[in-house]
């Protein structure tokens, strides 16, 4: 099978009329991948495209980054995060609020281990009462909950100017508010990191940007304004084509599989 932005390359060839030189995006998840890629409806027609694809690069930053960084941030604090100890000579260890705002390691904060390290924490701390709502939160296995609610809150900050992450669980009541700018300020370095690969997939193909002349964005991601701005900066003379969100890439696999099986 291609590589997913070659095949949502291949669900927008569909709808081109002429050859164009398109900078593929693909952000999703958990990974952000990049293409340079020649399409035309002449093209569309062969099997074998090795010689269209000018460039590939991507990488490991999306949407569950986003999600960690907005969480350890925004509502983390809520929890105890950043709190001082009683003695003020230093913060709270961080590790089990960073697990707890990381999709993939919620469950580590479910041990017993975890659970005695945060009560002894609770002795440690100056604001013993965010600890307690944390050591609730995570006996009662309220993480994957929380995290919802902030993937939720960053969708909405895509054509919103501020958003609240509103926890409503029994025990565990509190809320967070969150900016467009909070957000854009707490995921900046990542999408600079994002930027910077597509300028190395640009250098890759071995092209100018200027040549580009066809942006096509897919993946959930590529939603957020603060990604959509700083890469469409990188090519401000092409086209911008937003494919389906979500259904880019499996439309263009499909595509794929149908020339070469059927």
């Amino acid at each position: 099978f291609p590589f997913e932005p070659i095949a949502a390359a291949l669900d927008y060839e569909q709808k081109v009329t002429r050859e164009e030189l398109a900078l593929i995006v693909d952000m999703g998840g958990g990974t952000s991948d990049f293409s340079i890629v020649r399409v035309s409806p002449e093209r569309a027609r062969s099997t074998d495209r090795k010689a269209d694809i000018l460039a590939n690069r991507g990488i490991h930053i999306g949407g569950t980054d986003f999600d960690r960084l907005l969480s350890i941030s925004h509502v983390m604090p809520e929890l105890g995060y950043l709190t001082r100890t009683k003695d003020h000579k230093r913060n709270l260890p961080a590790a089990y609020f960073i697990d707890l705002a990381t999709w993939q390691r919620i469950n580590l904060v479910y041990t017993a281990k975890a659970m005695s390290d945060l009560r002894q924490i609770r002795y440690e701390a100056e604001r013993a009462d965010l600890v307690d709502r944390f050591i609730h939160v995570v006996e009662h296995r309220y993480g994957h909950a929380i995290a919802g609610l902030v993937e939720r809150a960053k969708i909405a900050l895509t054509d919103q100017s501020s958003a609240e992450v509103k926890v409503s669980l029994p025990g565990a009541r509190f809320a967070a508010e969150i900016t467009r700018g909070g957000l854009e300020e707490t995921i900046a370095n990542d999408i600079e990191r994002v930027t910077a690969t597509v300028r190395q997939t640009i250098a890759d193909a071995g092209v100018d940007a200027s040549a580009i002349t066809a942006v096509f964005l897919t993946g959930g991601s590529t939603a957020i304004p603060l990604a959509k701005r700083e890469i469409l900066s990188l090519v401000p003379q092409a086209a911008v084509i937003e494919g389906d969100m979500f259904g880019s890439v499996g439309l263009g696999l499909a595509l794929d599989a149908q020339r070469k099986y059927a």
